[in-house]
């Protein structure tokens, strides 16, 4: 990829953490088309000012960027268990980490925006104040705690703000537009038995019109649906054959995940017995749906893994966490610790919008053992229960709201993931979601997206990644010596 432009990163005072800065700008690179190099006449300085270290002002040199930094930075990243600071800057723009230095000139940032993604695509705040039980909330994050009433592309906007300032100083536009791309999942939590024809599940989907949502005519539709359905060779809540059928109307493909192991009462029945890997074509994925527990039980992933290969009969190579229980070090390490090549988990059970603060795929890395992970993590960022339970919309606005979601992914040239459970295609679950998935897909191939699995993009992935960086620079991962 000789067309990368050639960037040299250099350390100014001593950084939060060196390899940390440069896995994050890493991430930058990979969109922008930047590559870090040991040399270079297009200069990235992150200049860190107080302590016993150079002033700022001594690191700007007239032909490169400038991330301005402190020691209060590291001191909150490695004590806080409060959100990080934000500001808010005359344009409406946060910036995180603000600088108490004014800006000196062209190309100066004056805060620290790395620091600041750095937190975001590790979920820094998350690690540090969450109980080892539970599941964070969206008002529980540090996004809503900073007032804002839906997540936000944080990440991505701060290290933007690097390449929109490399721009100001006259280095090449190198960004160029990208297909955007929509990963499609389908969590299994629920299959029929032979013997129930599904009517447990029906059951509950009926209770919740009635008590929860209190919507009596979509009991009724349900109802109506299912008496039309149970007839049929295809049990009712067994939408996989159709699912796929309608995906591939539109050149998609999607991923299956499936539980293997019951140990808790959330976990899905079905992973008692026959989980029906076979009826899922070879064109589509099947993945690890790890059970309640297993992000936090040491080893549980990784044997899981292993039993739905054997199930499956084929590699399986990514996951998500049922019910998105889990502590953000104790998942990535056991997704690590398990082989998976991506996993599907970071985003919210009752929220749309991006938990990292990115529409792009990242590789966290480990806070405690200050090292990167391999594997890829891919946002999710829509799910059809949330619309249904949380925002509790109908069908046509769901679809709305849908497209509001993904319309600024699309204008980034992003790539997330989507979740719409297997058997909520059927129209069994919540009346008009089936129309709505399908309507969402023929909406994403009109705009160019890419609709498929998350298998297929790893070897891109990893190509982009080590193409961003060459020479002793990259060297595992290390860091030159901070100068100064």
């Amino acid at each position: 990829m000789s067309d990368l432009l050639p960037v040299e990163l250099v350390f100014c005072g001593q950084p939060f953490d060196a390899a940390a800065v440069r896995h994050t700008i890493r991430h930058l690179a990979m969109r922008v088309g930047w590559q870090l190099v040991p040399q270079s006449r297009y200069r990235l300085l992150y200049a860190t000012s107080g302590g016993d270290g150079p002033p700022v002002e001594s690191c700007a040199s007239s032909d490169g960027v400038v991330v301005a930094s402190s020691p209060p930075v590291s001191e909150h990243l490695q004590l806080e268990r409060t959100p990080f600071p934000v500001a808010r800057r005359s344009d409406g723009r946060l910036v995180p980490f603000p600088h108490p230095t004014p800006r000196l000139r062209r190309g100066w940032i004056d805060a620290d925006v790395v620091a600041g993604a750095y937190a975001c695509l590790n979920l820094w705040y998350e690690q540090r104040t969450r109980p080892a039980a539970g599941w964070i909330t969206y008002d529980q994050d540090w996004m809503a705690r900073i007032g804002l009433p839906d997540p936000l592309p944080l990440a991505d906007q701060w290290l933007d703000m690097i390449y929109d300032a490399a721009l100001e100083l006259g280095w090449p536009a190198t960004k160029s537009s990208r297909r955007f791309t929509v990963v499609l999942t389908h969590d299994v939590d629920y299959l029929p038995r032979r013997w129930d024809r599904g009517f447990p599940r029906l059951a509950r989907a009926v209770y919740r019109q009635l008590v929860l949502r209190k919507r009596p005519l979509d009991a009724l539709v349900i109802l109506g649906r299912y008496l039309a359905a149970v007839g049929r060779t295809r049990p009712p809540y067994l939408d996989i054959p159709h699912i796929t059928a309608q995906e591939a109307r539109f050149a998609a493909r999607s991923s299956f995940q499936f539980v293997v192991a019951w140990g808790h009462r959330a976990d899905p029945r079905y992973a008692r017995g026959d989980v029906p890997c076979h009826i899922v074509p070879e064109e589509w994925e099947v993945c690890l749906h790890s059970s309640y527990l297993a992000a936090r039980t040491p080893g549980s992933m990784a044997r899981e893994r292993k039993r739905l290969e054997a199930l499956a009969g084929r590699v399986v190579r990514g996951g998500r966490q049922h019910y998105l229980n889990f502590e953000p070090a104790e998942l990535f390490r056991e997704a690590a610790a398990a082989g998976l090549g991506y996993d599907l988990s970071v985003g919210y059970n009752d929220r749309s919008g991006p938990r990292a603060g990115t529409y792009f795929p990242f590789r966290p890395n480990d806070l405690d053992a200050k090292r990167p992970y391999q594997f890829w993590e891919i946002p999710f960022v829509l799910m059809d229960t949330t619309l249904a339970t949380t925002y509790r919309l109908g069908a046509t606005e769901a679809l709305a709201h849908a497209q509001a979601v993904l319309d600024p992914v699309a204008a980034a040239g992003g790539c997330v993931a989507i979740i719409w459970h297997q058997e909520q295609c059927g129209g069994l679950l919540d009346p008009g979601y089936d129309r709505t998935y399908f309507q969402l897909l023929e909406w994403l191939a009109g705009k160019g997206g890419r609709l498929t699995t998350g298998a297929s993009l790893i070897a891109e992935l990893d190509a982009a990644w080590e193409a961003t960086i060459v020479g002793s620079v990259g060297h595992g991962e290390e860091a030159t010596e901070p100068r100064g």
